[in-house]
């Protein structure tokens, strides 16, 4: 009687403390505008590399976490990512809902033209690039994996960069800068930095990434950009490709 009422107490003990030592938990659901459930969406708990994936139902749950505030990120090819913020206690529960609501083109179809080129200025061009080209390549769940704070921080960890904070109108800004005084060409869906077209400031307006270091990498639909216009530079410059929500998909 002493040894059943002792491995009972036992039990109920390690059972209490298992779940004392669960963390958090967020669990939700993904789905579009219509309501519908988004199957397969890639669900991220920032900071730190929390993730799960929505299951038939569009349903996530991300456990074994601390408490305090997180971003929740929502995002799948096919959808503008979305994301919110909530507050967590140690041990607590969580449900949130998440809707993505505009929708953009695919990154999986390879467009080559006769001549062997690649679009220039449509989503399709990272997808062909990446499976012909010479640069670095990266999609937004290996950018979420950096757990960026800013677009610029991306280029933390790449070679041949650096993070640099510079004052503008609206205030300090992290921009990222090649580290061995090269000059360096930024284009945003294909086009050339603008007011109208600026570089992302939020990873979140980073759907993928494209990033040339030397000159016989960079695709030929984008060479007459590497030239340096200013009489400071020399030779050819480097290249990085954003690409944004906003991009076009195909043109016919």
């Amino acid at each position: 009687m002493i040894r059943a009422t002792s491995t009972v107490l036992f039990s109920l003990i390690f059972a209490a403390t298992a779940a004392a030592q669960q963390g958090a938990t967020i669990t939700g659901s993904v789905r579009d505008s219509a309501s519908r459930p988004v199957v397969g969406a890639d669900v991220i708990a920032l900071p730190g590399s929390h993730r799960a994936r929505t299951d038939s139902a569009g349903k996530f749950t991300i456990g074994g976490m601390d408490g305090g505030r997180y971003t929740v990120r929502a995002r799948k090819l096919g959808f503008a990512p979305t994301e919110t913020s909530v507050d967590i206690s140690d041990n607590g529960r969580l449900n949130v809902v998440l809707t993505l609501d505009q929708r953009m083109p695919q990154l999986d179809t390879v467009i080559v033209r006769a001549d062997g080129s690649c679009p220039d200025r449509t989503l399709d061009a990272f997808a062909c690039h990446k499976r012909f080209g010479k640069g670095l390549y990266l999609d937004y769940t290996e950018i979420d994996e950096k757990d960026p704070i800013y677009a610029a921080d991306i280029f933390r960890d790449i070679p041949g960069f650096r993070v640099d904070v510079r004052s503008t109108r609206n205030g300090p800004v992290r921009v990222a800068v090649p580290s061995n005084f090269h000059c360096l060409v930024s284009l945003v869906d294909g086009r050339t930095v603008s007011p109208g077209n600026p570089i992302p400031t939020s990873p979140i307006d980073v759907i993928a990434l494209e990033v040339y270091q030397t000159p016989d990498s960079v695709p030929k639909e984008y060479e007459r950009y590497i030239w340096p216009n200013t009489g400071l530079a020399t030779g050819r410059c480097m290249l990085v490709v954003y690409w944004t929500p906003r991009a076009p998909t195909r043109r016919g």
